[in-house]
């Protein structure tokens, strides 16, 4: 999904050690970002390294 698709990208950067900010969207999609999400969890970087 396009959620999973921006939850990778961001992990990636970070995991880089880049700081990330996602800006620019809509309500809807922020709404949908904040519930399906896992880049702003705790244990995200985690969930990167083991695939």
């Amino acid at each position: 999904s396009s959620v999973q698709a921006l939850d990778m990208a961001v992990l990636k950067f970070r995991r880089d050690g880049a700081e990330v900010e996602i800006r620019g969207m809509n309500e809807a999609s922020e709404t949908i970002v904040d519930k399906l999400a896992i880049h702003d969890k705790p244990g995200a970087l985690d969930k990167l390294s083991a695939h």
